[in-house]
């Protein structure tokens, strides 16, 4: 038996592609319909037949036998037939062939009926599917008989309450109409106009394009150094406590606390007073040299978490200045802190301006402060930097989590709800 899969954008070209390839009497074993494209969950159907052909059932009256494969080389004997008394009667012909080893299949009268019977009605469902996708087509692209227009137009409308749904959660325009788009060649009209099927897909697809890398402890034996830089205002320093607090309470961590920030004198107080309540050791410096001596000086701690001064991203020299102290060779990760308060067009400009510096990820702070929250799937599909971690209150250090793709998508999806306590 010789099984094949084929795979077409509709029903009508797999059924020719089979008769083409295998001929009328192919076997239909399966039928399904997977999504390609880059991004899976949004890519079109395709339709997955597997089909068949066996060329070694005898065209005879009756029930006919399953004969055993032989090679092409020699002739395949006279068949063998199975009494009641459950012993082998051979052709006279082949009298001196020996008992038929395991590799041959023998079936029963009675097992023969039944796959004679299953193949029967595999062979019907061509004819089946052909009527079903004649159904499948009519329902997505069949003409309005009683207008001059094509379904395309009801398809534009249907799709208009699951693109409302994506502009009420703060998405952009553009990318609220890329994901009904794909939502229409998706799913079907029935599909689009249920609400419950609409929010399923927007749920899949927001998880689809979100981009996570939680800061989890992995390695006891290399030493991490965590870098947190971005605009003022937006809790660098709040932040690098809750994160020192969070590791400490999870992975009872060796963590020592760098800050580069010595144009605020209350930055640098700050950030001593939670050293000293997690007694977490502080190194203040000023130049790169400094930095490099700091990192020596803690080189038997897991973690070591950098704390800078606020840039503005309009001034490049500063930002260039913080990049000779956060050099390749030190192997510190960069996130960005960004506040989801921000507007949008500065937001992306802040990442624009901190991309100099090698930013690995993106850490979003003051949840709790917007009403929506579409803006971290526009900055996901935009800038393809992962988050590490939402942080959602001043509390410390309670109001921090890590990154994760669920979490994300729930807050996307819950206007107005932007505090998420674990």
């Amino acid at each position: 038996m010789q099984v094949r899969v084929f795979e077409s954008t509709d029903m009508a070209s797999g059924l020719q592609k089979v008769k083409d390839e295998l001929g009328p009497d192919a076997l239909i074993l399966s039928t399904k319909t997977i999504r390609s494209g880059k991004l899976r969950v949004l890519g079109k159907k395709v339709y997955e037949i597997t089909a068949a052909i066996d060329n070694t059932w005898p065209h005879q009256g009756g029930t006919a036998p399953i004969e055993a494969t032989q090679a092409t080389t020699t002739p395949p004997p006279p068949p063998l037939t199975y009494n009641s008394a459950m012993q082998f009667n051979q052709n006279p012909a082949l009298a001196s062939v020996p008992p038929p080893e395991d590799h041959l299949q023998i079936a029963t009268i009675q097992d023969q009926s039944v796959l004679q019977s299953e193949v029967n009605e595999l062979k019907g469902m061509i004819k089946n599917l052909g009527q079903e996708m004649l159904r499948i087509n009519n329902s997505r692209s069949v003409a309005d008989p009683n207008t001059s227009q094509s379904t395309s137009f009801d398809l534009d409308a249907s799709l208009r309450p699951l693109q409302q749904r994506l502009l009420d959660y703060g998405i952009n325009s553009h990318t609220a109409k890329t994901i009904s788009g794909f939502a229409g060649d998706s799913l079907t009209l029935e599909e689009l106009s249920d609400p419950f099927k609409q929010h399923q897909y927007i749920e899949q697809s927001i998880q689809e394009l979100i981009q996570v890398n939680p800061n989890t402890f992995k390695d006891e034996k290399q030493q991490t150094r965590i870098a947190l830089v971005g605009p003022t205002g937006v809790g660098k320093t709040t932040t690098l406590a809750k994160i020192a607090a969070d590791h400490i309470s999870r992975n009872s961590l060796e963590i020592g606390f760098i800050t580069i920030d010595t144009y605020r004198i209350a930055a640098v107080e700050q950030l001593k007073v939670y050293g000293e309540i997690m007694n977490i050791p502080i190194e203040v410096v000023i130049n790169p040299e400094h930095l490099e001596n700091a990192l020596l000086k803690f080189r038997d701690k897991d973690l070591v978490l950098i704390d800078t001064a606020g840039r503005s991203p309009q001034d490049g020299l500063c930002i260039d200045e913080l990049a000779s102290f956060l050099r390749p060779d030190l192997n510190i990760e960069k996130h960005l802190v960004l506040s989801a308060t921000t507007r949008d067009d500065e937001l992306f400009e802040v990442v624009k301006r901190f991309s100099v510096l090698g930013i690995d990820n993106n850490i979003i702070t003051k949840i709790d402060e917007c009403t929506k929250l579409g803006i971290l799937l526009d900055l996901q599909i935009r800038e393809e930097i992962p988050f590490s971690y939402i942080t959602n209150g001043q509390r410390v250090p309670e109001d921090i989590m890590a990154a994760d793709k669920a979490i994300v998508t729930e807050l996307i999806m819950s206007p107005g709800k932007g505090i998420v306590y674990e």
